[in-house]
């Protein structure tokens, strides 16, 4: 196993600083900052959330190579990784039971009330979770202690259903269901939970949109095989109205949340009632600011490219680091956070061929007050 090398122990602002000055690729206008280095991982970064006193969480997916994964980890302040909450949560192997602990971690985030939740499918690809292994898990970030594990019946995750990401309102907890196509929406208060848009044609790919690497190559397997995700993505505007989601291949749709929780209106009819957004290019990863920003992770062109609420659309940093770029995340000091995992170098992506190589990176920069004219905003933390 590739470890990091030793880094002398110094705070986590001092070591960004450090690592800014690292070379950067790409069309930057004068006045846009480095990107940094967060950490140097061993094992494939596609998530990264931070929480309030700045300690950085990443989600480590089991995907080919990574079978040894330790799946979340806690950044320590001279930068390297470490897994979190520890013991058995960490260790999971073929064969174990995965009720109590993470097998395929998809997606990390952290919402305003400071606590972690990760997304954990329950298999490796190709693989069925056994039962209870596919889960939501929050945990308290200072201690580690698992405050809430969720798990759904086959009414709500039937057979083939696949959580991806979440995000949060009040005490609504909406997961995108990337296996069948859906959304999952959770009551935390009550336990109420509901499955919307399941299977509908505007969740799936639509097979016009080809999910894309770097450069424009058509993502496939040693078969021809090209990746069939479904509703992946989302967000939810400053305003708590509109629900944003997205397949990897585009293209960006949004609907009202009012209609999602409206129990007179089937499916649907709800479908009906989504607008499209904007075409875009394959994505890994979103996030968005108070202003209504979308900050787009494209995987065609190393870059972040932020997406206005007028559609007005620009690249906010390009580097070739930014292979396969994922989750992204903005931190309350205003700092965008960027996984990437490389995951276009797998062999399912990849023509059969394994090219993803440690280390992988996790990279940061602070966000600029505007770009070329887009004003822009802090964290939605929901």
């Amino acid at each position: 196993m590739m470890m990091t090398a030793h880094l002398p122990r110094l705070n986590r602002r001092a070591f960004l600083a450090a690592a800014a000055a690292l070379p950067v690729a790409g069309r930057a206008h004068a006045a846009q900052p480095a990107l940094s280095v967060v950490t140097q991982a061993p094992f494939m970064v596609s998530g990264v959330a931070v929480a309030q006193d700045e300690t950085v969480f990443l989600g480590m997916p089991r995907f080919a190579g990574m079978d040894n994964t330790y799946s979340v980890a806690r950044v320590r302040h001279e930068g390297t990784p470490k897994a979190f909450p520890g013991g058995a949560w960490n260790a999971w192997r073929p064969g174990q039971d995965g009720t109590a602990a993470f097998v395929m971690v998809n997606a990390v985030h952290i919402f305003g009330d400071n606590t972690l939740w990760v997304v954990d499918q329950g298999a490796p690809p190709g693989q069925t979770p056994q039962p209870g292994a596919q889960k939501l898990v929050q945990i308290g970030i200072r201690n580690g202690q698992i405050l809430r594990v969720l798990t759904f019946p086959d009414s709500i995750m039937p057979p083939g259903a696949q959580f991806n990401d979440l995000r949060l309102l009040g005490d609504l907890l909406f997961i995108t269901d990337s296996g069948l196509g859906g959304i999952i929406i959770h009551n935390l208060k009550t336990g109420h939970t509901l499955r919307r848009l399941s299977g509908q044609g505007i969740m799936r790919n639509d097979n016009a949109h080809l999910h894309k690497g770097n450069g424009g190559r058509i993502l496939r397997d040693v078969n021809g095989t090209r990746p069939q995700v479904q509703s992946d993505q989302l967000e939810i505007d400053p305003t708590g109205r509109w629900l944003y989601f997205s397949v990897p291949a585009g293209p960006l749709k949004k609907v009202w949340i009012a209609d999602l929780l409206d129990p007179t209106l089937s499916d649907t009819a709800v479908a009906q009632r989504v607008r499209l957004v904007a075409d875009i290019p394959s994505i890994g990863g979103t996030c968005i600011d108070t202003r209504g920003n979308i900050y787009l992770a494209d995987a065609e062109h190393s870059r972040i490219v932020v997406l206005a609420p007028d559609n007005r659309r620009e690249t906010l940093v390009q580097d070739h680091r930014l292979l396969s770029p994922d989750a992204l995340f903005i931190d309350r000091a205003r700092r965008l956070y960027i996984p990437c995992p490389q995951i276009e170098r797998l062999p399912m992506f990849n023509n059969g061929v394994m090219s993803a190589r440690a280390p992988f990176f996790v990279l940061s920069m602070p966000l600029p007050d505007q770009i070329r004219g887009i004003p822009l905003g802090n964290a939605v933390e929901g």
